[in-house]
């Protein structure tokens, strides 16, 4: 495994979490009173190279994180984060069926964690799920996601993806 990887995925995340809090904070662009799940989207798309452990430290990590510089319980994101990017490990061979899976994977990733936070931020006493606009809460920042994952994915590919053994050669 490359600590080049792990170490660029964690640039990633920590520039993800910068523009979630700055750009798309609260008050800030959140079309129709939702945002994109930035952080979500970044670790989603770097485990992809990831071994296992790494990928499930980097999720728990990102969502301490944004635990820790959000306006959530601590530990709230960091428990989701952590059961999407064990979901992510268990399909991310699916991704290499083309550009159409991989936008509905990240669709379906996100409004799971969407869920995982409305559900369990119910139980830390947020009254997420007593919102009348719960469902809307929860479905556009999935859709904004798999929208923002057009240009996201591939840089990640790029920089992350599997480069070939070139020996000596720049």
């Amino acid at each position: 495994m490359s600590s080049t990887r792990v170490a660029m995925s964690l640039g990633f995340v920590v520039a993800a979490i910068v523009l979630q809090t700055t750009l798309f904070g609260q008050g800030r662009i959140q079309p129709y009173g939702a945002a994109p799940s930035l952080v979500l989207l970044v670790v989603v798309a770097s485990v992809r190279y990831l071994e296992s452990d790494p990928a499930l430290l980097l999720g728990f990590t990102s969502g301490l994180l944004m635990d820790l510089l959000g306006g959530s319980p601590l530990g709230l994101w960091a428990m989701v984060l952590t059961v999407v990017v064990y979901v992510t490990l268990r399909i991310r061979r699916r991704a290499d069926a083309g550009p159409l899976v991989i936008a509905v994977g990240i669709f379906a990733l996100a409004l799971l964690g969407q869920s995982l936070f409305a559900v369990a931020g119910t139980l830390f006493g947020q009254r997420t799920l007593i919102d009348p606009n719960v469902v809307k809460l929860m479905i556009l920042p999935a859709v904004y996601t798999a929208i923002l994952a057009v240009a996201v994915v591939p840089l990640i590919t790029v920089a992350l993806g599997q480069r070939r053994n070139q020996g000596w050669a720049l």
